[in-house]
């Protein structure tokens, strides 16, 4: 079986990364599938951000995009064209058996020109909320004429049941993302720490959560927050005046890391403030090391995630002195923490690798 995964770039943190580096081991390792990954704009020389198997083949097409810039702007359409040729004749070489588009990039909407002897299969990684803002009339008209394109594809997967609501294809089929279960995993002494993690990205709202550590910090001297994640740099030094302007105490910007898991392990809460997510895979990984969560009820990964008041605790969106509130609970009852953390270790189990895979090597072996 020789599969191609599609995505832009392999060098920056983040969650699709880190569930496209599982997956791809997983069918290299575990089915002995030849996988090779295509990027648009991967950092030459730069290692890849999480592990992938030596037996992966890689190809950087060097498109680069124009980064701040729409897909739509002059210079980038004509990297779109570059792209278009570029994929093509690398489909042509390869001749797949199956093509995965996992990226946002225009090869999402051009893909079923290119490819035609082999199905075409698409992820949404993100919450399909997004497409109900509002756009002037030109906008909308051209998105649904590319979405269009998606009733092309042999499938589109999306993440959870919430998200079929917001697409109108024929071929849609839920497969969650997954967790690779460590045997034998120690949780560590707990520490008065509580954790939030992502990219630096307005989405992630990380304003809401230093907003809302503000409210109750002067009660718990001894807890602090750290915050794991890169990305936006305007963004990150725009956090860091928030918590130096309002003299904020024990909380900080921490930056990436690649021992997370070993963060989650030593926290007691987990904490979310997005304003939207699909399923999110850190989710499972706080759940997966027995750690408490405390989340916005935002559109719509995490009420698929959290049972509320069993494992963790959703919070009406948007409620930053709710957050407030329900995190003081969180912080002034140990022992709700353990059920709550007991719990979700317990519940992360259906969310394991072989479950997951098997759906994911199930709907391949349907297309084919």
């Amino acid at each position: 079986m020789k599969i191609v995964y599609l995505i832009d770039q392999f060098h920056k943190h983040g969650g699709i990364e880190k569930m496209l580096s599982l997956k791809i081991n997983h069918f290299i390792e575990n089915y002995e599938y030849n996988v090779t990954l295509i990027t648009t704009q991967h950092v030459e020389g730069q290692p890849f951000v999480y592990r992938l198997s030596e037996k992966l083949t890689h190809i950087n097409l060097g498109v680069n995009y124009l980064k701040g810039k729409s897909y739509f702007h002059p210079l980038n359409l004509l990297k779109a064209l570059k792209h278009f040729f570029k994929l093509k004749k690398q489909i042509r070489v390869l001749e797949p058996d199956v093509v995965i588009s996992a990226g946002f990039s225009p090869e999402q909407y051009f893909l079923p020109l290119i490819v035609k002897k082999a199905p075409i299969i698409k992820e949404f990684h993100f919450s399909g909320v997004i497409l109900k803002r509002k756009r002037n009339k030109i906008l909308n008209t051209l998105n649904n004429f590319l979405f269009k394109q998606f009733n092309k594809y042999d499938a589109v997967v999306v993440l959870n049941e919430d998200e079929k609501k917001y697409y109108n294809f024929k071929n849609l089929v839920v497969i969650p993302n997954f967790i690779k279960l460590k045997e034998g995993l120690t949780t560590f002494r707990r520490d008065n720490t509580i954790i939030g993690a992502g990219r630096i990205s307005g989405v992630k709202q990380f304003n809401h959560l230093i907003e809302a550590w503000s409210l109750i910090a002067d009660k718990f001297p001894d807890w602090q927050v750290k915050i794991f994640g890169d990305g936006d740099v305007q963004l990150s030094k725009e956090l860091t005046e928030q918590i130096r302007k309002d003299n904020i105490p024990r909380i900080k910007l921490m930056g990436a890391t690649t021992q997370l898991t070993a963060e989650m392990q030593k926290a007691s809460i987990f904490a979310m403030t997005s304003a939207n997510e699909c399923f999110p895979m850190v989710l499972l990984e706080a759940q997966s090391v027995g750690l408490p969560i405390i989340s916005y009820d935002c559109p719509n990964g995490p009420r698929n995630i959290i049972q509320n008041n069993r494992n963790g605790i959703l919070i009406k969106d948007q409620c930053i002195n709710e957050f407030a509130d329900k995190l003081t609970l969180l912080i002034e009852n140990p022992e709700v923490r353990r059920d709550f953390g007991h719990r979700a270790k317990n519940s992360v189990y259906k969310y394991s690798a072989n479950a997951v895979m098997g759906e994911w090597n199930n709907l391949i072996k349907s297309v084919i």
